[in-house]
């Protein structure tokens, strides 16, 4: 009883000490025309500091159409109006609800800090309905 309490303990100080390293979270939504319905594609990213590496920048895509995508994405990052860099993204997106609780973040590293005048933009958000989704690299 003790092991267990113990390790779930260590559990919740990891991810309270993970949840204090990150900034606002941002939620992006696409609408995307699937036959004669409008679906959401969402997008969630936040920045986060990691001890070493500099800065990442965390995305995840939730696929709410119910048809496999590819999508390929362009972010800016902007501080003051001017854009210090850009990022391209490109995933599939499987249809299954167990597909978008399992699915990767994407991490971007950055060369710049986190500040609070950086601003986080979608440039351009391309996607295609395809049957399957294919391993693009190992």
């Amino acid at each position: 009883m003790k092991v267990f309490l113990t390790c779930v303990t260590v559990f919740l100080i990891g991810i309270s000490s993970g949840f204090s390293q990150e900034n606002e979270k941002v939620k992006h939504i696409e609408k995307i025309k699937v036959g004669e319905e409008v679906k959401d594609v969402n997008m969630n990213y936040s920045f986060k500091n990691m001890e070493g590496k500099g800065t990442l920048l965390k995305v995840r895509f939730f696929n709410k159409t119910k048809v496999n995508l590819n999508v390929d994405v362009v972010m800016g990052f902007y501080s003051n109006g001017i854009l210090l860099e850009k990022a391209d993204l490109a995933d599939c997106l499987k249809k299954s609800f167990f597909s978008n609780f399992f699915r990767p973040y994407h991490l971007i590293e950055t060369s710049f800090e986190p500040k609070s005048d950086v601003e986080v933009e979608v440039l351009n958000f391309n996607s295609e309905q395809v049957n399957e989704c294919r391993e693009t690299h190992k």
